[in-house]
């Protein structure tokens, strides 16, 4: 129960101050309109630097080279200070840039080398690629084709399992993400860092290091790490005190009087954090983001998470406020220009993440949730990173509030009203109860899972002491599809699953489902296989100093987060998977039309399909008017559970410690990627188009029946029985919430939701008309982000096909 001394803190005249502060100063909105109009860049730097390191250290142990590697980066990357921007540190040369990831995979450059147009995050965004940096990649791509740590993955991975990999991979049963990326989710403890700086962090690796004795196996190896670690504590000392330098210089030259004391004042922060502990809310943003920037130095693959901002900052914001330091406002304008900083990054996808996740770098920030006591965690900052949020209207970070039963209830409204004036999602609401329960299933102690933040989509993880993995994506429905093509991939012709039998000749829908069954099986115990010898593989050839640095017990016990260091393995995602939901609504199509009713017969169903219902509409018409789950109709509600959870039952099998598989069930743009492989489905969804989002969404256009039944239909069965996650998107008319009645109308919805077991929401709010205006003109509403799913983006960046299904969602009243 929260105490009433956190709410009286919270007052209503304390947060009127915080809904007048003017975000979008004339400094953070400059910044926000160069960040829009800027093209991304493809950089070479980091590529080049890291090539060079590699050849130099050639023989070392693999913690050592990678920490040398990681102290080159560090070193030779550009710094730039942009003009007027008080938060300091950029990923490239370049205002917008990325570098390809060439020391853990080179799938993604060679994707981006070889396609038409250069793009980065996504399909349709075109970026700038030199000549000279064309060449130097080139260059670069020869000498890590081969042997970059993924490809060796890839390479022995396929010598121990003996099916079509390349065809699997192309067929999109599976993603490559375990093959290109060392790490999904790369979590910094900035509470570590808020109070112990880097050099609090050196103090405990020099006192580990005494401790060795070297009379035991192991101990060499962990003398390795730990010196490696020291490494990249003095590689981020050295790049902020870089900066520190750079801004002197500046201001040295400066003739704005008003600017130079700025610099000055970058110079002095830059020259304190992160090697210390912050003593200022302006110094602890700066130390965030050199932190957040180094993650990204080290493994440029996206999903790094800001975690719980409004707790680990708190403290900073509040004595500057008492103390007369900073104002309000200054905080304001600060954090608004974080977010322009968190925008500005660029990460160079392989061909499938580039379709699973187009458009974000999930950055993710987490607020509200419980203290360590179980007490009501929200405090003013919480409030401001909402009022940030709503003003500046961008698509980083993604805010997730984390909801539980003694929560502020103006903390709530206020999130609403975020969303609503947002319209993209922002922030997505996540139930407190349920996540604790899956957390200490895993062996969290409470007091830690109550710390937990959001990674990736909405993967749960805890700061001190865990990680995410980059399991293997598995197409459930491209699994169903092949059921009715006896094994085979129908946009290709081969053979990729188990032949189970010509489903004409099935004689009832339980044989119908248990050839269903049986492909899940056979598919999911090769995507098993196939992981467990990629967990044992990265292990061996992965490694992350940097990363592991913040991560309990990896200084203790000497271990990278990889190689069995840190706290909580039982976090780590071992896969996704995505369609069950089209799979579901075609089963009850066939069960209801071909062997209940009889208004079909399979024959006629499978001509259809083949034809993607041309000069066949009549039979679509048909499936379409099938029961759909979503609407609280108990047999295919019943149907779509019995689907889930037995899916997951499947995959859910032990993994190398023994646990069962942690299933990280999200959304961000998967079902578009799903989608690209998969022909026409029973449901009556044509060719090629996505599948639903999400994993509790319903199919787009299928709920009729009011946001109360989806609600019903979802919570019918727990969906997180196997799986840690659930995703579940709601499309609400701007109308409905524009007053506060219509306000506690969606929070009570919400409640509802969340006392029947619900996990995750997120709600768009955006007028479907404004979205057909900016299919047709990109231009005007360059800045428009909206909710995808598990994540939000700027809908001009956004392929037509994903812009066309997210207009397609029912849009509710409530």
């Amino acid at each position: 129960m929260a105490t009433t001394e956190t709410k009286r803190i919270i007052t209503q005249e304390v947060i009127d101050e915080v809904n007048s502060v003017n975000v979008l100063t004339d400094r953070v909105a400059k910044r926000k309109q160069e960040c829009l109009d800027a093209t991304p860049h493809l950089s070479s730097q980091r590529s080049l630097l890291v090539t060079d390191s590699w050849r130099a250290t050639e023989g070392e142990p693999l913690a050592l080279r990678r920490a040398k590697l990681f102290k080159k980066v560090m070193e030779g990357i550009a710094q730039p200070i942009w003009d007027g921007e008080l938060i300091v540190g950029s990923q490239t040369e370049f205002l917008r840039g990325g570098h390809p990831a060439v020391d853990y995979s080179v799938n993604s450059l060679k994707a981006t080398l070889e396609a038409e147009k250069i793009t980065l995050s996504g399909e349709v965004t075109e970026g700038i690629l030199t000549e000279e940096e064309r060449k130097d990649l080139l260059g670069v791509l020869e000498y890590w084709d081969g042997k970059a740590p993924g490809d060796v993955v890839k390479r022995l991975v396929l010598e121990k399992i003996q099916i079509p990999f390349d065809d699997w991979l192309e067929a999109h049963l599976f993603s490559d993400a375990p093959f290109a990326t060392p790490i999904a989710g790369r979590i910094t403890d900035y509470h570590k860092i808020m109070t112990m700086g880097l050099n609090g962090l050196r103090d405990k690796v020099l006192e580990r290091m005494e401790r060795l004795g070297f009379d035991h196996w192991g101990d060499m190896q962990k003398y390795d790490f730990l010196q490696a670690l020291l490494i990249c504590i003095d590689a981020v000392t050295a790049y902020a005190g870089r900066y520190a330098n750079e801004a002197r210089a500046k201001a040295a030259v400066e003739k704005d009087p008003a600017r130079r004391r700025e610099l000055e004042h970058i110079a002095e922060t830059c020259d304190w954090v992160p090697a210390n502990p912050p003593r200022t809310f302006r110094e602890a943003l700066q130390s965030v983001w050199f932190m957040h920037l180094a993650a990204d130095f080290e493994a440029p693959t996206g999903g790094e998470p800001i975690g719980r901002f409004d707790q680990y900052l708190y403290p900073f914001y509040e004595s500057d406020l008492r103390e007369g330091r900073m104002t309000r406002q200054e905080a304001a304008e600060l954090m608004g220009c974080l977010w322009i900083k968190l925008c500005e990054t660029e990460t160079i996808y392989s061909l499938h993440d580039r379709q699973i996740g187009q458009g974000s770098n999930f950055q993710d920030l987490t607020i509200g949730g419980v203290t360590r006591d179980g007490e009501d965690a929200t405090n003013e900052l919480s409030f401001m990173v909402l009022e940030v949020t709503r003003q500046l209207k961008v698509n980083q970070p993604p805010i997730y509030i984390r909801v539980h039963e003694c929560m502020n209830e103006d903390i709530l409204i206020k999130a609403v009203e975020t969303n609503r004036d947002h319209g993209a999602g922002m922030p997505a609401f996540m139930n407190d109860a349920p996540t604790l329960t899956k957390l200490m299933e895993r062996d969290v102690p409470l007091e830690d899972a109550r710390e937990w933040i959001c990674g990736g989509c909405i993967i749960p993880m805890v700061p001190s002491g865990s990680t995410s993995d980059p399991g293997f994506m598995f197409n459930r429905v491209k699994a169903f599809e092949m059921v009715l093509y006896n094994g085979v991939d129908q946009r290709t012709g081969k053979l990729l699953g188990v032949q189970t039998g010509d489903p004409r000749e099935f004689k009832s829908y339980d044989e119908l489902y248990q050839a269903y069954l049986t492909q899940l099986e056979y598919i999911a115990g090769i995507v098993r296989k196939t992981w467990h010898i990629t967990q044992q593989l990265r292990s061996e050839l992965f490694y992350m100093p940097f990363g592991s640095l913040t991560i309990d017990d990896c200084i203790e016990r000497g271990k990278g987060i990889l190689q069995g260091g840190m706290r909580f393995p039982g976090l780590k995602g071992d896969y996704a998977d995505v369609g069950h939901q089209n799979a579901a609504d075609s089963l009850t199509a066939i069960k209801t039309l071909v062997f209940d009713e009889k208004k079909l017969t399979m024959d006629e169903l499978l001509e259809a399909l083949k034809t993607n219902f041309e000069g066949h509409e009549d039979v679509q018409r048909l499936l379409l008017s099938a029961p759909k789950y979503g609407n609280d109709d108990d047999a295919a509600d019943d149907i779509f559970n019995t689907v889930s959870l037995d899916a997951s039952r499947i995959m859910a099998a032990p993994d190398l410690d023994g646990r069962p598989m942690h299933i990280a069930r999200g959304g961000a743009s998967q079902h578009y990627w799903a989608g690209n492989t998969v022909g026409a489905l029973p449901d009556g969804r044509l060719a090629w188009q996505p599948t639903a989002d999400a994993n509790l969404s319903p199919v787009q256009g299928a709920d009729v029946n009011g946001p109360t039944a989806v609600i019903l239909s979802a919570t019918k069965t727990n969906h997180q029985k196997y799986a840690m996650t659930t995703l579940l998107n709601l499309k609400v008319m701007p109308s409905m919430v524009k007053s506060k009645d219509g306000i506690c109308k969606l929070l009570s919805l919400n409640d509802a939701y969340f006392k029947r077991g619900g996990w995750h929401v997120q709600y768009n709010m955006i007028d479907p008309a404004i979205l057909a205006d900016a299919k047709k003109d990109p231009q005007k509403h360059r800045d428009l982000v909206v909710r995808v799913a598990g994540y939000s983006a700027y809908f001009v960046d956004l392929t037509p096909k994903v812009q066309n299904e997210i207009i397609a969602r029912t849009e509710h009243s409530i």
